[in-house]
């Protein structure tokens, strides 16, 4: 990865968390009503799926050249910044703004949780760029990413907490990292 797209990348996660700060701060909102708060429920049960979707995904992945900068980027700095955006801020205005949901196998989906994942799944096509993938390889992972969106979306929707969907995002990043085969 050049130097030039990590420094692209990190500023991309920067801009992603100004945007619900600055709301907040337009509109008055307190950054608590974002997910910044911590709870068990469910960090279990998210934690053991994640770990093993990141197992998986270390049997399919290509061997990377890691850096500190790509290492922080991929397992610190992109969970915290993009579920502090995308569950934390996203999600929740959605849900106050698409009523509703959609129930499958017993749980219950909000409309908001649905946007956002297809939405997160959307933006991981960047990865095209990020990590030289062939576009095969890029709508791969998007929908992957979406997948993975919809299950870190419903342990929010559940607790109101992204410390569980951070932990989770940590998981399936630095997973492959760590276990590449």
């Amino acid at each position: 990865m050049s130097y030039k797209i990590l420094l692209y990348a990190y500023i991309v996660q920067v801009v992603i968390v100004l945007i619900p700060v600055l709301h907040s701060k337009a509109t008055h909102h307190n950054l608590k009503d974002y997910g910044l708060r911590i709870t068990r429920k469910l960090l279990i049960q998210g934690l053991t799926l994640s770990i093993g979707i990141g197992i998986c995904l270390s049997l399919i992945s290509s061997p990377i050249s890691l850096t500190v900068g790509r290492i922080l980027l991929i397992c610190l700095v992109a969970p915290v910044c993009e579920e502090f955006f995308f569950r934390g801020f996203l999600q929740t205005n959605l849900m106050h703004i698409v009523k509703g949901g959609k129930r499958l196998l017993g749980y219950h989906f909000s409309y908001g949780l649905i946007l956002t994942a297809l939405i997160f799944g959307a933006v991981h096509l960047s990865d095209i760029f990020l990590f030289d993938l062939s576009f095969v390889n890029a709508i791969i992972n998007a929908a992957l990413a979406m997948l993975f969106g919809f299950l870190m979306g419903y342990v929010y929707q559940e607790t109101r907490s992204i410390l569980g969907p951070i932990l989770m995002h940590i998981c399936l990043n630095g997973l492959p990292m760590v276990l590449p085969l």
